[in-house]
């Protein structure tokens, strides 16, 4: 098909499309499937953590060709020169590798794909000079300077059940509510995962009081969100889940709602920034133990640093040099988001901004949804986040941000440099 398209025409495919995207993501739980649960966990301490975990993975290699069957079906359908259809091709492509990236579990090409999806510590950023892990050190660096106050808002001091009791009281009374229930889990390694509809917390997990300002912020107000706008779409539901290549952005706006918030303490940015850390370590050539040795510095117990571990060892090589790469896109889908706010509130485009939340998406997406909704073929979000409500208040704070980047602070510096306030003394 060229580059002009009808409407039913387009509603049509995009209804096809969705019946297939929708059968995989339900299928393909790439995350899930990788994830490694408290009995090996329980397994590697009973060694005293001198042993490589025994990690096995439950792949319907069957089914998981089954789903590129009917993806590989799809795609001569969806190619064409109309950017929807270039949206779509790239949409199934994404499944294809997320099917593949199963199919290779522990094999000699899981890190290639991986790398495929989600991009590596080397990554460039956007088409730039900057890396993941390049970014990663610039924060990490900046923040290192000053010391982890431990102030009470971020000692993890609430057990899981009163986390979820809490979370479960802000979905009661959001309004509209989205439809999200919480359940206490023992077969995660993050501390929480949020689905569309379900958010797992993990049983002995601790948590802080600003983790649940971050973690309503991240999971519930992000990912839920998104997740059920996306359903609500009558001709595109599949942006439910929108595939492996919605991660970066959707992890992105995660995050930035945590920083926008005001619930992203110090020690949370750090992990954020470890993750990538992580990931570079293990491309070198750590193995899972020098990984959970490493960890353990940087954690409160054991438990925290063998999950923490384990998300980079998913589905790979325990001895090292092929990590499992998904953690690199916390730092570079908030760069992504920031930049693309940025200009977006700066040319007063809200129809771009809420079309980055009608479902889950990717950055290079956005336009392509604006289109689809100027021509009625996609609606506006049900559900908007609590940093989109006030466009002023966003307004405001980017505009003072863009200013921020082009004024020379050099005056500033030298003046606190000269007035060293907490050497002063006072006389009594």
């Amino acid at each position: 098909m060229g580059k002009t398209a009808s409407k039913a025409q387009l509603i049509a495919i995009l209804k096809e499309s969705s019946e297939v995207f929708r059968y995989c993501s339900k299928h393909l739980k790439i995350l899930s499937t990788l994830s490694w649960g408290a009995k090996t966990a329980h397994e590697f301490f009973e060694k005293k953590a001198a042993e490589l975990p025994n990690v096995e993975y439950a792949v319907d290699r069957t089914k998981i060709n089954e789903l590129i069957q009917a993806l590989e079906k799809l795609t001569p359908k969806i190619k064409g020169e109309h950017p929807v259809f270039k949206w779509l091709l790239k949409t199934n492509e994404s499944y294809i590798l997320g099917a593949k990236l199963l199919l290779e579990v522990k094999g000699p090409q899981f890190f290639e794909i991986s790398t495929q999806l989600y991009g590596n510590s080397k990554s460039k950023l956007f088409n730039g000079k900057t890396s993941n892990l390049d970014l990663a050190n610039s924060i990490s660096n900046r923040m290192s300077v000053c010391n982890l106050t431990d102030l009470t808002a971020s000692r993890p001091v609430k057990t899981a059940e009163e986390f979820a009791l809490e979370i479960t009281a802000h979905i009661k009374s959001r309004k509209p509510s989205i439809p999200v229930r919480v359940e206490i889990s023992d077969d995660i390694s993050a501390k929480v995962v949020a689905g569309m509809n379900r958010v797992r917390v993990r049983r002995d997990a601790r948590f802080s009081t600003i983790d649940v300002s971050a973690l309503w912020n991240h999971e519930i107000e992000s990912h839920c969100l998104t997740a059920n706008n996306g359903i609500l779409q009558e001709n595109c539901s599949f942006l439910c889940s929108g595939g492996p290549r919605t991660t970066m952005t959707q992890e992105g706006l995660a995050v930035f709602f945590e920083m926008y918030g005001h619930s992203m303490s110090q020690r949370r940015f750090l992990a954020i920034c470890d993750r990538v850390h992580a990931v570079e370590l293990v491309e070198s050539g750590a193995d899972f133990i020098q990984l959970y040795r490493w960890y353990r510095e940087r954690s409160d117990t054991d438990m925290e640093a063998f999950f923490a571990a384990s998300r980079i060892f998913r589905g790979t090589n325990l001895k090292g040099g092929a990590p499992f790469t998904k953690d690199v896109v916390y730092v570079g889908g908030l760069l992504g988001l920031f930049s693309f706010l940025q200009i977006a509130v700066k040319n007063q485009n809200r129809l771009l901004v809420e079309s980055l939340i009608a479902g889950r998406i990717a950055l290079e997406d956005v336009g392509t949804i604006a289109w689809l909704r100027t021509h009625g073929i996609i609606e506006p979000p049900k559900y908007v986040p609590r940093w989109l409500e006030n466009w002023e208040s966003l307004l405001s704070f980017f505009s003072f941000s863009a200013f921020l980047s082009s004024v020379d602070i050099g005056d500033y510096h030298s003046y606190f440099d000269d007035n060293t306030f907490q050497d002063w003394d006072m006389s009594l």
